[in-house]
């Protein structure tokens, strides 16, 4: 059998292709599973990193009042605290359902899975004022709750001392 190029002209040979080692592609696939795992276990068991929601529990609250701010877009919405208070690891969190003609407000306490009973933040009745930034601005749209769809009270802007 002739040892010549595969077509005649050309200078290349017929040479067996370079192959990674195999133990490459297992050290490979190993470190991506790895990396999954952790990624997996935490958003789970600490609520870290893109799967957190996975180790997060989420409480409904009532949002009660709303007050505008110094940006159109922005309003900031009171919240009731719940009866145990917020833990430190807790965060509130609302969100709003925009239409035309009205504002729907939701709020949520938003907590790590499994936390056991904390000595609560807060008293019952108190309330938060969380930032809302809204895609258009308030303007004359009314605000409601979303649960139940009762307007929420206005109050007025806030304005920093000083």
């Amino acid at each position: 059998m002739a040892r010549g190029p595969l077509i005649p002209g050309l200078r290349e040979y017929d040479a067996p292709k370079r192959r990674r080692a195999p133990a490459l592609w297992f050290w490979v696939f190993a470190a991506a599973v790895v990396v999954l795992v952790l990624v997996v276990v935490g958003g789970i068991v600490a609520g870290i990193g893109p799967l957190r929601a996975l180790g997060s529990a989420e409480t409904p609250l009532d949002p009660t009042s709303w007050r505008p701010t110094a940006d159109p877009q922005l309003i900031q919405v009171a919240v009731n605290l719940p009866e145990s208070g917020l833990c430190t690891g807790d965060e509130v969190i609302v969100r709003a359902l925009e239409r035309p003609d009205v504002v729907e407000v939701s709020a949520a306490r938003v907590s790590p899975r499994g936390q056991e009973k904390c000595a609560g933040i807060g008293i019952a009745g108190d309330r938060t004022w969380v930032d809302l930034t809204l895609d258009e601005p308030m303007g004359s749209r009314t605000a409601v709750r979303t649960s139940d769809r009762a307007p929420l009270e206005q109050e007025q802007a806030f304005t920093p001392a000083g």
